[in-house]
């Protein structure tokens, strides 16, 4: 709904009393608005919100995740940034994962591997840009896990929070309806009672006047949160008093400010009913005061008025969402600020599967649609999962908040929130005017992010020292061919200004002097300089997890006896020697169900890919290299080989003239002697690494001392680039045959379903199928995302599998 005109109420014959001055009035105050919904849309800055298909996991799986990068205000989809980032740290705020998103072309749904040796505990997923790194931390997406161990070892282990509370009484915060108590009319305040470490407390209490008269009296809720009405006089003090430890504590209620303006709102059938007081020190029957109602970027509500007013706004023309109201003075000076939520009035959000009960293996298949008030399709952008509700983490939305939370995703998320805790919020949201202000007056620096130039330092190989002057071509066949030419400076260095490749990209850099004559040289690539970022405190949250919920997840997933371990019951320690000597780096060994072949092994062999194929269940099929067992096998192509990377990082091969396979041309590119050893995974050690996994995984390890050199010959330096993570898709198991059920259960997935990128259309309801597993239980479909107008979009459905 946005901004197209400005209503002056004719509350009374005192309030207008000219034509031409209510004329003058309109004028002025559609003048300022104008300009504050332009100044809103010119200047927000970013935000960034974070979902994952579970919160709890164990080491070795993979964290599958959805971004939404959103202009604060508008909560619309930014396109403009280059890169968000995507990190995992844990308690000591490292990095233990990263990975670089292409926010310009909403590529924001990704994965990170957790390593298999991760310990069990808390850890954080964050999600930003260099902007909020750099100066707008409160932006930052702080979204926490559990990775739970698989032995009681490595069991769940509550935070450690320091609680307590001797000598430390509560904390208590008020806030005023409006900003300021009136005195001489009927206030509601609210407060917020926190411990010395924020968590929220449940406390009653009482206010008394000085003349120690209890005029009113307060009880908070789980979050902390209360309120109290009474009639205050400008000649008496007030406080609130509670019992803490045996102890009568006081807290003096704000001052009152004589010169102030209060905006309160009560809702009432149909709508909400806005009353405008006045202090003494400024009122008067002809003092003006504006009243603008703002949701998101949009000017939705705009009045005039004199003294002392009620008006009546319907529920039906308000937006989904925050609306907050400001009354101005005849100057546009704030007076004061009041928020209102409401859900429902433009859209609705519907979801269902075709059953409410399933059995093994059976098909589900469910429908989504996303309407206006109109009944109309609303494009959206959605992520949706499907998992045990075991792993729901009941309450993860629902625990405690800091106010700078309260925003529209917090509401929409929190379906367990009454009308009564949600109107509590709004009371205690407060100085946005002041926050939006800033946000106007701050110009945002375009993206010029440098972060994928490549960058370095070319050295003359005879003497080492910096070569000037020297071409360079850039070049990799590995996605869009790129190719750039650079000469380096009086210092050697070069930089090409590549702004987009996937990551792992191989690239190959070709040095040449002025005469166009190939020459060897020492290049030296410079590291990538990410954002550094601290975790704000305020924003670090832990799962309401408990031990029984974790001891069951992994006696469900991971079998009865890696709860029941108990180490009185366990054999003594035997240490085993081997006789075999070991000749390549047994530390990067990822499986120890997999084939290794060893720089003796590939020695043996005229090329690398000969070597391969000696290893048992490897063909050449139609000229693609297929691993066996595979449906694929009955027509290969070059999405049916296998997942090729070099030391850690996936590479993708290039077909030799005269070759059909992509991976058997890059394997024959190899020198034997630049590799330490190859290491083939099969089966269920390959899917690991996602749909392509499937077929089969080729890691291949350079040696350390060759990793600096040109590894192909020809004067070529060639490198991985970590650049922009590509989206994966989620292996969903295909049961399109009905099955005999087998005695023993072999599918015991936690999570059925995963899309970070699907999306709606205006077509029709959308559409989606999966399967369940042999584990029986509830399952949670929880659909998030956002529309095209930068609406939220929070539903939740179960079902049960048996």
């Amino acid at each position: 709904m946005y901004y197209k005109k400005i209503v002056c109420f004719l509350l009374s014959a005192a309030i207008c009393t000219s034509a031409s001055g209510q004329v003058s009035d309109v004028t002025v105050l559609d003048s300022f608005s104008g300009k504050f919904i332009t100044a809103i849309r010119t200047h927000e800055k970013q935000q960034a919100y974070l979902v994952t298909h579970k919160t709890v996991f164990t080491a070795g799986e993979s964290i599958w995740f959805r971004t939404f990068l959103l202009n604060a205000v508008s909560q619309k989809i930014k396109t403009t940034g280059s890169f968000l980032f995507v990190d995992l740290v844990n308690e000591k705020d490292s990095v233990l994962k990263m990975v670089i998103l292409d926010a310009a072309n909403l590529q924001l749904n990704s994965r990170i591997a957790l390593p298999d040796s991760l310990s069990a505990g808390y850890y954080w997923l964050r999600a930003y840009t260099r902007q909020m790194a750099e100066g707008d931390t409160g932006s930052v997406c702080i979204k926490p896990i559990y990775v739970a161990g698989k032995t009681t070892g490595n069991n769940f282990t509550a935070p450690k929070i320091n609680n307590n509370n001797a000598g430390n009484p509560p904390v208590i915060t008020f806030y005023p309806e409006g900003g300021s108590i009136i005195t001489g009319a009927n206030c509601t305040v609210a407060l917020q009672v926190n411990d010395k470490n924020g968590a929220p407390l449940n406390i009653a209490g009482y206010i008394k006047d000085s003349r120690d008269t209890v005029t009113a009296r307060f009880t908070t809720n789980q979050y902390g949160l209360g309120k109290f009405d009474f009639e205050p006089s400008g000649y008496r003090k007030y406080s609130a008093f509670i019992n803490w430890q045996g102890k009568e504590i006081s807290y003096p209620l704000p001052a009152f400010n004589f010169f102030a303006g209060q905006l309160s709102v009560t809702k009432q059938p149909g709508g909400y009913k806005l009353r405008i007081l006045l202090e003494d020190s400024v009122y008067s029957r002809d003092a003006v005061t504006y009243v603008t109602g703002i949701c998101k970027d949009s000017l939705i509500f705009a009045g005039i008025g004199k003294g002392l007013y009620e008006v009546f706004v319907a529920g039906e023309k308000l937006p989904d969402g925050i609306t907050t109201f400001y009354l101005f003075d005849k100057n546009f000076k704030i007076l004061s600020e009041r928020s209102v939520y409401t859900h429902d009035n433009s859209l609705h959000i519907k979801a269902a599967t075709d059953k409410g009960i399933y059995g093994m293996r059976d098909k589900v298949t469910t429908s989504i649609s996303v309407t206006d008030a109109g009944q109309h399709l609303v494009p959206s952008l959605i992520a949706i999962s499907v998992i045990d509700t075991l792993l729901a983490a009941p309450g993860e939305q629902c625990n405690a908040h800091s106010k700078q939370a309260i925003d529209n995703m917090f509401l929409a998320r929190n379906e367990c929130l009454t009308d009564d805790e949600t109107e509590l919020m709004m009371l205690v949201r407060n100085n946005t005017y002041q926050t939006l202000s800033k946000n106007i007056n701050k110009q945002t620096a375009a993206d010029t992010d440098s972060l994928l130039y490549i960058k370095g330092t070319v050295f003359a190989e005879k003497n080492n020292e910096p070569a000037a002057d020297k071409v360079l071509t850039l070049l990799s066949n590995s996605g869009s061919p790129i190719l750039y030419t650079e000469t380096t400076n009086d210092k050697g260095r070069f930089s090409f200004p590549v702004k987009n490749y996937a990551d792992s990209t191989q690239f190959a850099i070709q040095v040449r002097n002025q005469n166009g004559r190939t020459e060897n040289a020492r290049i030296v690539i410079d590291n990538v300089a990410y954002p550094r970022l601290s975790t704000p405190v305020a924003l670090k949250k832990y799962l309401p997890l408990q031990n029984a919920t974790i001891k069951k997840y992994i006696n469900t997933y991971y079998g009865d006896e890696a709860i029941n371990w108990n180490p009185k019951e366990q054999l003594k320690p035997v240490t085993v020697k081997y006789t075999k000597k070991v000749n390549y780096n047994e530390s990067k060994r990822v499986s120890t169900n997999s084939a290794i072949l060893t720089s003796d092994d590939l020695n043996e062999r005229n090329s690398v890919g000969n070597a391969v194929l000696k290893v048992g269940g490897m063909h050449l099929i139609n000229g693609f290299l297929i691993i066996n067992g595979l449906t694929a096998m009955k027509s290969p192509d070059a999405g049916s080989e296998p997942l090729l990377l070099v030391d850690g990082a996936q590479v993708s091969g290039i077909a030799d003239i005269g070759e059909s396979s992509p991976v058997m041309g890059y394997l024959n590119s190899l020198n034997p002697k630049d590799i330490d050893f190859i290491e083939i995974l099969k089966g269920g050690d390959g899917a690991n690494y996602g749909v392509r996994g499937g077929n089969g995984v080729i890691l291949i390890n350079l040696l350390s001392s060759r990793r600096d050199i040109n590894l192909n010959g020809n004067n070529l330096k060639i490198f991985y680039a970590k650049g922009l993570s590509n989206p994966v898709l989620f292996p969903n198991d295909d049961y399109p045959q009905k099955k005999v059920k087998p005695t023993t259960p072999d599918d015991n997935r936690s999570t059925l379903f995963w899309n970070g990128n699907f999306l709606t259309g205006d077509a029709g309801n959308a559409m989606l199928t999966f399967y369940t597993s042999d584990i029986p239980a509830t399952y949670k479909v929880t659909i998030t995302g956002i529309t095209i107008h930068g609406d939220f979009i929070y539903k939740t459905i179960t079902f049960q599998s048996k």
